[in-house]
């Protein structure tokens, strides 16, 4: 990063050299400066600078900086020297420390005296030696050994002799001038009289210097998938820095790399306001957007990066969607405006996914154009385009995969074997992965939205009013993940150690505006990782009766939770809104055998599924019977388990969504019975007999765009139905062990890559695929008597699991790799129930419930306590983060009550 002067090539005198030839040529920032304590006096006064004596070692550091900008003043007030009218100090990286200062001090060469002697703020010298046929002075400053020498009229000082050492092998002279400064230092002293910094300071900075240190730290092996610096500027010269309460800003001139993707695209892109963004959603790690005014111009400078970086990739890509009867031109002649590539993991969490946006000139002419490209790629190729419904919502897959990558090259590309296509909005988004594409979809539609929540608020104000042709947004949250995996050992355990300071910094922007570039540091409040947070009951229901189940909670059509539902031993359901208003009241004269299941209809219509012993009810919001209802199993058949499956029905070609899916009842010996909205028996769901009784309901999960139901049993048998109940190839699997009652399920393109992840009580970790394969068996624990082991699934988001080990209230939480993150001995001694809540970085919750004393205690995956005292509750509680007001809602029972509390995300 570093913006430099033109270099005089006719010095005044042979022997006196300028500051471009000896400062390091790892240099991240270099600032020139007439008054050194003005300096001291803006570093003392910034609170991002005191924020970061909060790091190790900070303190260290900065005092060693005072004491170099006193060595500086000092010089510059000694008349014997003859220093010059600017003096200069640098920022380093990569050399044989993480980090060094340097300082440079031109003087009058025609001083004869020692200059070491004149140099009165630095203490005795410890050591002088030699160095290629030059006199190197040592000193220790603040417990730092400060190498000095004098090349030419510069005196040379760092905390790093390697810099010292390099300027003097180049004395003066020898220096890379074409690849760190000539160039750009023409380019940039343009900027002379338009710095808007304090007087007589100037600032440049290096991007491949920070890309340098930033590599450094990295495990070569591990890649990270956000883009460097060097994407963006050659070099800076910083036109203006400020401060604000919310936001550290830097603006500088920048010089932009012509062999970088930004650099090729240029010439199509114009400055705009981000209109892309109000369709990220939490879950979005990194931003990347353009502004294009001429999308066939964009298009050629990306496949001219394309065949830079790899060379042939996209001829290949183009003629094989070409031989499949895909027509790129039919899409790209639909795009204008805004372009946008989202990085985001995975359901599972495991892996990084991209979706792309590209905004759409006329949607009803691009739909027309999505089904023309549907019927030549069905009239050109054996497989055929499906179409699938998420929401109302009608995605297009079409099996070819890395449409992206042919369309704009490498910086699209994408590895699936499938593409997806969906018009949302204004905008047509393309993803390979369609797990991710669902959950994308969905986190939108329930508000997971940057711009329905209070603490984005500072970057939508940014991007609301910021005029960019290129930016990229880091989400410090959901990012961490990235920033932290590729980091070798150390590196992130320092990280680790100072993760509040870190996440306090919620964003990061990069915006390029013509011949400018902005960095800006944003803050929307610190977040108080693993501060206890402050918990206020707002509600209590008290029922007549103790209540027979846990909560549950009423969601309405889009998915957003408007209340919870309480079934009592006297067969009453009531359902309330969170205000405490009463929305379902009904009283039954059976036991009600299971949780009862919610379904809406195309019209926004509620429903509801109820088993009384061995028959199945269909009652709408008014109580009445719907069609073919009530269902009677046979007499033997005593329900254990209620189950609505929605399936995700195809789209018409008018985009609206069929309502489809199946009511599965399990009863007590293991008969799974599948009936339809209209009260009939579907398929081999007549029943189909599993043998043994069930331990889980039937959970529902897609591979391929179809829908397959998986079941486990007590002792450990695993099957996978496909949608009309037959058994899948493969199945049952068989494990002959008491297993946990929860299964975790990582859906994925096809069965072989889909995993399905269950416990046995005794510890051994399973993991089998969609085709009946075992990948993982692994032996957790010993066979201690009392020890048992859990799954703990994210009821949050589904993404991943933790492990629950407990033996006689001795309570250990784990990974998913069975490695230990807390533990607690609890003087409850019998068994816990766990439960598992991912909310984001900052609100990681594990919540132990003791039914026995009545008490769940919450805390972070890190040991501490989520709130300071434990919540009265007997049973599996219901948590979730209520994005209009800005706090977590828990629900919890016990007897016949009914608590719902709230909890600030931030204190």
């Amino acid at each position: 990063m570093i913006g430099f002067y033109f270099i005089d090539e006719t010095r005044k005198a042979a022997n006196e050299t300028d500051i471009w030839h000896v400062v390091a040529s790892e240099s991240i920032a270099l600032v020139e400066l007439e008054n050194p304590q003005q300096v001291k006096s803006l570093i003392d006064s910034s609170e991002m600078i005191i924020a970061l004596k909060d790091l190790e070692g900070g303190v260290s550091t900065l005092k060693t900086l005072d004491q170099l900008l006193l060595m500086l003043d000092s010089a510059k007030v000694n008349p014997i020297l003859g220093t010059k009218q600017k003096v200069y100090f640098s920022l380093n990286s990569t050399g044989s420390q993480p980090i060094s200062w340097s300082v440079y001090i031109p003087t009058d060469e025609r001083v004869y005296l020692d200059p070491f002697t004149q140099l009165t703020s630095l203490p005795q010298s410890i050591s002088t030696r030699q160095y290629k046929g030059m006199i190197v002075h040592e000193y220790y400053v603040n417990g730092e050994l400060l190498t000095v020498a004098k090349i030419r009229n510069f005196i040379v000082a760092s905390t790093d002799a390697l810099w010292v050492e390099e300027a003097i092998r180049n004395n003066g002279e020898k220096f890379y001038d074409e690849y760190y400064f000539k160039t750009l230092s023409q380019k940039l002293s343009q900027y002379d009289q338009q710095i808007e910094l304090a007087e007589g300071i100037n600032v440049w900075l290096r991007p491949n210097s920070i890309a340098h240190w930033f590599s450094r730290k990295n495990t070569p092996s591990l890649l990270h998938p956000f883009p460097s610096i060097e994407e963006f500027s050659y070099g800076m010269r910083i036109k203006s820095a400020s401060e604000n309460s919310n936001e550290v800003q830097i603006i500088a001139h920048n010089v932009l790399p012509e062999n970088a993707f930004n650099g090729f695209v240029k010439a199509a892109l114009t400055s705009s306001i981000d209109e892309v963004h109000p369709l990220m959603v939490d879950d979005i790690a990194f931003y990347q957007r353009w502004h294009v005014s001429n999308i066939n111009t964009f298009i050629d400078g990306a496949a001219d990066y394309s065949d830079l970086v790899k060379k042939g990739y996209l001829e290949s890509v183009q003629k094989r969607l070409q031989k499949s009867g895909f027509d790129l031109n039919k899409l790209s002649d639909q795009i204008k405006g805004d372009i946008a590539k989202a990085t985001i993991t995975n359901v599972s969490g495991s892996a990084w996914q991209h979706l792309y946006f590209m905004q759409l000139k006329n949607n009803v002419e691009f739909d027309i154009a999505l089904g023309d490209l549907r019927n030549d790629f069905d009239d050109k190729s054996s497989q055929k385009v499906e179409l699938i419904g998420r929401s109302g919502f009608t995605i297009y897959r079409f099996p070819i995969g890395d449409v992206s990558g042919g369309l704009m090259g490498v910086e699209f590309q994408d590895s699936h074997q499938a593409s997806y296509l969906l018009r949302f909005n204004d905008f047509m988004v393309i993803c390979g992965d369609l797990p991710t594409l669902s959950q994308w979809l969905n986190d939108w539609l329930v508000k997971r939205r940057w711009v329905k929540q209070q603490r984005y608020n500072v970057l939508i104000n940014k991007l609301k009013n910021t005029e960019g042709e290129a930016s990229f947004v880091m989400n410090t949250e959901t990012s961490w993940p990235a920033l932290n995996y590729p980091l070798s050992k150390t590196y992130r355990d320092y990280l680790n150690r100072h993760l509040q300071l870190f996440l306090s910094l919620n964003f990061q922007l990069w915006n390029i505006n013509k011949d400018q570039i902005e960095l800006c540091g944003l803050f929307s409040g610190q977040l108080r990782e693993d501060k206890a947070k402050k918990i206020e009951k707002v509600l209590t229901i008290t029922t007549g009766e103790k209540l027979a189940m846990a909560p549950s909670i009423f969601k309405d059509v889009m998915g957003q939770p408007k209340g919870f539902t309480l079934i009592d031993k006297e067969n009453i359901i009531e359902t309330y809104s969170f205000a405490g208003d009463t929305l379902f009241y009904q009283e039954f004269d059976s036991t009600i055998s299971s949780e009862p299941q919610l379904m809406w209809d195309m019209n926004g219509e509620a429903s509801v599924f109820i088993s009384l012993k061995n028959k199945i009810l269909h009652l709408s919001r008014n109580t009445s019977y719907t069609t073919g209802f009530p269902v009677e199993l046979p007499i033997y058949s005593q329900i254990q388990y209620l189950k609505w499956l929605p399936w995700h029905a195809k789209g018409s070609s008018d985009m609206i969504q069929n309502t489809d899916g199946l009511v599965l009842a399990t009863d007590t010996l293991g008969n799974i019975y599948g009936i339809d909205k209209k009260g009939e028996y579907r398929g081999k769901w007549l029943p189909q007999n599993t043998l043994e009784p069930l331990i889980i309901p039937p959970y529902l999960f897609q591979s391929d765009a179809k829908n397959y139901v998986v079941t486990l049993s007590k002792t450990g048998k695993l099957i996978i139905f496909d949608a009309e109940g037959r058994y899948m190839k493969g199945f049952p699997m068989l494990f002959k062990n008491i297993v946990s009652p929860q299964i975790f399920v990582v859906e994925n393109a096809s069965l072989d890559e889909t995993v399905i992840t269950f416990i046995t009580l005794i510890g051994d970790l399973v993991e089998v695929n969609g085709k009946g394969d075992l990948i993982r068996k692994e032996e957790l624990g010993d066979r201690s008597s009392g020890r048992t082991f859990d799954l703990l699934i994210d009821e949050a988001r589904k993404r991943s699991y933790m492990i629950l080990d407990q033996r006689h209230g001795l309570v250990k939480v784990k990974d998913s790799s069975g490695q230990l993150l807390f533990e607690n001995q609890f003087e409850e001694k019998g068994k816990a129930i766990g439960q598992f809540f991912d909310f984001g970085i900052d609100a990681e919750v594990v919540g132990i419930t003791f039914p026995s004393s009545q008490k769940t205690y919450l805390y972070y995956t890190n040991g501490k306590k989520f709130v300071e005292q434990p919540i009265r509750n007997n049973t599996t509680f219901n948590m979730f983060y209520d994005a209009d007001i800005q706090k977590f809602v828990l629900v919890s029972s016990f007897d016949n009550k009914s608590e719902v509390y709230h909890l600030n995300r931030r204190n």
